[in-house]
């Protein structure tokens, strides 16, 4: 009997373990998310990010929301000045909040993040290349644009 106890003791000191540290890992990972994610927002650490300057031109491709409404493909643009942009998301078919406006700074590591209320943008861009997403109040897309891409 004793030694059934002493098992279940074992097992229940390994789960509660191995569970703290699976609660620690996860903490640890969201905090270097986040801490990253306000870094390409607010710019806090020094950008090395070179070759992005320019005017990115591309599609966006619906990924969701009704394509009456949103459209299946738009064109994609906007311009990088000292590794930032502001874009502005037209969303006529929200009547209560038509445009969302970001302004986002890319990161050292090429990435970006701006948040307007429950809209964000999100992506990459190194080499001449943009790729990311764009979520809206009622349509999400992705998107791709070059540098050098012209329409």
């Amino acid at each position: 009997m004793r030694a059934n106890r002493d098992s279940e003791n074992l097992v229940a000191d390994y789960l509660s373990r191995s569970l703290r540290i699976t609660l620690l890992a996860c903490l640890a990972a969201c905090s270097d998310r986040q801490q990253a994610s306000n870094t390409a927002i607010t710019g806090s650490s020094p950008v090395h990010v070179t070759g992005v300057e320019g005017t990115y031109n591309g599609l966006m491709q619906l990924t969701s929301g009704p394509e009456i409404a949103c459209g299946t493909s738009n064109i994609f643009t906007l311009t990088v000045r000292n590794n930032m942009f502001h874009y502005v998301l037209n969303q006529p078919q929200v009547p209560w909040q038509q445009q969302r406006q970001f302004t986002a700074m890319i990161g050292q590591d090429g990435k970006f993040y701006a948040q307007a209320g429950p809209a964000y943008i999100a992506g990459t861009v190194s080499q001449g290349h943009m790729q990311g997403q764009v979520v809206g109040d009622s349509c999400s897309f992705q998107f791709e644009a070059d540098s050098d891409g012209t329409f």
